[in-house]
């Protein structure tokens, strides 16, 4: 019996050996590991993160196993309107690699990255090499034809003493210097904007009368050119109101492009002044100076994000170069398919216009493939809100077209395209603009590739493919 007993507790004690063997083992593993996106374990894999479903899924198809790389936006959220919160920008600081569409989409961005100078992160702004557009750049029929200035902005001013300001943005001035008019109009908002609108365009033919940091400028039919002071990383102009009144002032460029931590235009008590109406409407942080941010859409430019992916990973993981540039190289001919694809496929179809009832985000996609993209939103953004003469002006756009199919977008409410379909009977069918994507879809393992392939299907109903 006490042989027995001798034998049990030897077990015993055997058996807890071999646990707490394990046991050490699987922590000594966790102590140093990183979860990827597949929740994979790994000791030596660099942490991506990556703030768009596009950039997501491009680093999952070049990097694989090499990196745990995580979106940041949450599945479900609505893209624009996005701000990180505070652990999100604790979660960036702590990466090896931060990698993003470019100031135009991502416009809080820059704070990011100024708070990470000094680290060893490697920053990688996929918009680099290609030629962002305008919004009138995606208009071929725009019929009265582009304004010499970007953007009109009506003010009601009191009397008094205002301050505008310029500030670098990484460094430097979006542009060093700027074409600006005041002049006073009879009417307010939008229609003191149209009433001077004609005026406008003449005086931007004048020549400039220069203005130097400091300088005061008064509300007249005279045309300034506003010189920043390259030592400076913030130029101001005072404005000097001598009436009350409404006040519209056309510029070269957005003023936000100019804007750093301070709102541009204050009182004399340094309260920010805002507009009362301003052209193109509904313009925000994600407007970031009417630049189109909407690249991926774009097979040949998917390829250039492609491209600066790769060199990112490189400049982070220089033992892996061959790997990272091999999986590039393979998946860009996938994307260089996908171009081929969509360009036959628009030979063939009988319409040559898609109806969109969502945010202008597919003009890329339509230059590429000559078609006219027609949206009711004057932005590149979902929360600025379309005016509902534009919602008119698509619905007899698309009683005169014939065409029955009005597309609307991902992860936002269709109510612009809903209003649409109950007054012209067209079918409401989605057009992913692959900015993120559901809870649904991520568990279902949707690509990029699958999404696009899927808009090719529903492009094939809508404008009438002939086999």
């Amino acid at each position: 019996m006490k042989n027995k007993k001798v034998i049990s507790l030897l077990l015993v004690v055997l058996f807890l050996l071999t646990l707490t063997a394990c046991s050490t083992g699987n922590k000594s593993n966790e102590s140093i590991s990183t979860v990827t996106a597949d929740n994979e374990v790994s000791s030596e894999k660099i942490k991506v993160i990556a703030t768009l479903f596009p950039q997501y899924d491009f680093v999952k198809e070049i990097a694989r196993d090499k990196v745990a790389v995580s979106l940041l936006l949450p599945p479900g959220v609505e893209s624009h309107s996005y701000e990180p919160p505070p652990k999100d920008i604790v979660d960036i600081k702590k990466a090896d690699m931060f990698i993003y569409t470019g100031k135009y989409m991502e416009p809080w961005a820059d704070k990011i990255i100024e708070a990470t100078k000094g680290t060893s992160i490697t920053i990688v702004d996929t918009s680099i090499g290609v030629d962002l557009m305008d919004e009138e750049d995606h208009h071929h029929d725009h019929e009265e034809g582009e304004h010499p200035f970007e953007w009109a902005g009506a003010f009601e001013l009191k009397k008094g003493k205002y301050t505008w300001s310029f500030s670098k943005l990484n460094g430097e001035y979006a542009d060093p210097e700027m074409k600006m008019l005041i002049l006073a109009s009879d009417e307010k908002g939008l229609d003191a904007i149209e009433a001077v609108e004609e005026k406008a365009e003449e005086l931007f033919d004048k020549t400039a009368a220069s203005k130097k940091i400091s300088d005061t400028l008064l509300p007249s039919e005279i045309l300034f050119n506003l010189e920043f002071d390259a030592d400076q990383d913030v130029t101001t102009f005072s404005v000097v109101i001598e009436n009350d009144g409404t006040y519209v002032f056309f510029t070269e460029h957005f003023p936000i492009e100019f804007e750093a931590d301070e709102h541009f235009f204050k009182d004399s008590k340094g309260i920010d002044v805002e507009p009362s109406a301003q052209e193109p409407e509904g313009d925000d942080d994600h407007h970031q100076g009417g630049k189109d941010p909407h690249i991926w859409l774009d097979p040949i430019f998917a390829q250039i994000m492609v491209d600066n992916i790769v060199e990112g990973l490189v400049r982070a993981d220089v033992k892996n170069e061959s790997f990272y540039r091999e999986n590039g190289e393979a998946y860009k001919k996938k994307l260089q398919a996908l171009d081929a694809t969509f360009s036959e496929t628009f030979n063939k179809t009988k319409h040559k216009t898609i109806m969109y009832g969502g945010h202008f985000a597919f003009g890329y996609f339509a230059k590429r493939y000559d078609l006219e993209h027609v949206s009711p939103y004057s932005g590149f953004a979902p929360n600025a809100e379309p005016t509902p003469q534009k919602i008119v002006e698509l619905i007899k756009a698309l009683e005169k077209s014939n065409l029955k199919t009005i597309y609307f977008e991902e992860l936002v409410d269709p109510k612009v395209a809903r209003v649409i379909s109950d007054q012209t009977g067209a079918e409401m069918v989605l057009l992913h603009g692959v900015h993120n994507i559901s809870k649904t879809e991520l568990s279902k393992g949707i690509s990029y590739l699958k999404i696009m392939e899927e808009n090719l299907e529903k492009l094939k109903l809508g404008l009438g493919y002939n086999e």
